[in-house]
């Protein structure tokens, strides 16, 4: 190892952060990118209810997270149904499901969008 940092995830020297880190690895590279981007770029400044609606949303089971962050199915709960848009539909696009998940290494292209 070089000892860089970059691309390193804010705080992650934190236990919190870590084990957080560890619940966005689903074994679904989609998810794992949606999650993981929204705790390196979003999770900092989130307000205690955000948190706590990220936290309930790692919770799900796989196939649900899965449905919700891919829009398969939506969710009555409020606080997780925006958390979700949030995810998914980021006015810049980094972190939104339409935008591209690989960056070209895995062999994978850009997802088709979607019409409104």
């Amino acid at each position: 190892m070089n000892g860089s940092t970059e691309g390193a995830l804010p705080g992650a020297a934190d236990p919190e952060l870590n084990r957080l880190r560890w619940r966005c690895r689903r074994g679904l590279r989609e998810l794992d990118v949606l999650l993981e981007r929204y705790l390196r770029d979003r999770w900092p400044t989130a307000g205690a209810g955000r948190r706590e609606a990220f936290r309930a949303l790692l919770e799900l089971p796989d196939p649900e997270l899965a449905a919700l962050c891919l829009r398969r199915s939506v969710t009555p709960v409020a606080e997780l149904a925006d958390l979700i848009a949030e995810i998914t539909e980021s006015p810049a696009g980094e972190l939104s499901a339409a935008a591209p998940v690989y960056n070209g290494d895995f062999g994978c292209t850009d997802r088709p969008k979607r019409e409104p």
